[in-house]
């Protein structure tokens, strides 16, 4: 459910990459090649996963470590403590039971595939669906038919070249990408998704239909 998957996203992700290839034009929007053996990808990995909850809101703070890579596929444990957070109650009703652990933490383990080309997860379809593609401009889209028949898309929507995002104690250029959310939603009104040739995907933001956001910035410090 697309209920379900944003907030594994938002409590889980992801990625980095060290280098970006041309793309082929010739592939499909969800065919993702490139380079898999990249220092984001390799196993013990840790990065910092900051969430936070409204306009100056609470926040938690949660680690994903990559245990394991296949060609590509690579494989996070995350873990988040919500112990004291005020929205403690708000953010445990959202996440399913599975992916809680025995001290009423989020934990889990999650796929998504990283290449020096880009970015896909698997949380719609058993197919890959693509979060990025680093080389591709403004107007670029990525459609998936999900398990429930929506059909979804993803489109680059802002592309500066600037360094102007932050990033630990940087700025760096990164890729918009927005992704629809069906009508049929209850929670979610959009999601917007940014990544960095170098450093993956760096932040998700989730803007529900009641009023709310919530955001996560992703710090790869072995990196920086």
């Amino acid at each position: 459910m697309m209920k379900k998957s944003i907030l594994l996203l938002l409590l889980s992700v992801v990625i980095f990459s060290i280098s970006a290839c041309k793309k082929d034009k010739d592939n499909g929007p969800n065919d993702l090649g490139g380079e898999t053996n990249i220092p984001l990808t390799k196993v013990g990995n840790e990065s910092s996963v900051y969430l936070t909850i409204g306009s100056g809101g609470s926040s938690v703070n949660g680690t994903m470590t990559v245990i394991k890579n296949e060609k590509g596929v690579v494989t996070y444990k995350v873990v988040a403590d919500l112990t004291g957070n005020p929205d403690s109650a708000f953010i445990a009703a959202l996440v399913p039971a599975e992916y809680k652990d025995n001290q009423d933490r989020i934990s889990g383990e999650f796929k998504f595939k990283i290449t020096s080309e880009g970015i896909q997860d698997y949380f719609h379809s058993n197919k890959p669906w693509t979060v990025v593609k680093y080389e591709d401009e403004v107007g670029d889209s990525y459609p998936i038919t999900t398990v429930n028949g929506d059909i979804l898309t993803r489109t680059v929507v802002e592309k500066t070249g600037i360094d102007e995002w932050p990033l630990g104690f940087f700025y760096i250029k990164t890729v918009a990408v927005e992704q629809e959310v069906p009508e049929s939603d209850e929670l979610l009104k959009k999601i917007t998704y940014r990544a960095n040739h170098k450093f993956g995907l760096v932040y998700i933001k989730a803007e529900l239909k009641n009023g709310q956001v919530v955001e996560a910035d992703i710090v790869p410090w072995f990196l920086l």
